[in-house]
């Protein structure tokens, strides 16, 4: 199989959904290695608007990392052109997140969400 795809799950059991296994199972069984064992990019598509942008995002950028302009790359900053940035957020006053050090990689996310918002500190006290 020479064709770019993306695993598009429905998560609603009344429009079709199921778990990866049941989808599988579905699947003939000529084609369940070829399509479910190749690590292959995978959207849960939702009802919600917002989750539904997500999805079409990673099915864009799936696709288009298959493409010759983009085949060097391993990931595509796309964006729809009403949704929010995280530019446009932002705390209206000074907000400390408090980190324990016991839970491993939780810091490195406080301080990368530190560095988008200016009124946020990090704390591990």
């Amino acid at each position: 199989m020479n064709k770019p795809i993306v695993l598009v799950q429905e998560a609603d059991p009344t429009k079709g959904g199921g778990t990866m296994e049941e989808l599988r199972e579905d699947c003939p069984e000529t084609l369940q290695r070829s399509i479910f064992e190749m690590h292959r990019p995978h959207a849960v598509w939702m009802r919600a608007e917002e989750f539904q942008r997500v999805s079409l995002k990673i099915i864009a950028e799936a696709l288009l990392l298959c493409t010759p302009a983009y085949m060097n790359k391993v990931s595509l900053p796309l964006c729809i052109a009403d949704e929010p940035r995280i530019a446009s957020f932002d705390f209206s006053k000074q907000v400390t997140v408090r980190v324990s050090l016991a839970n491993p990689g939780a810091e490195d996310l406080a301080n990368e969400l530190a560095k988008s918002f200016a009124r946020l500190t990090v704390s591990t006290a």
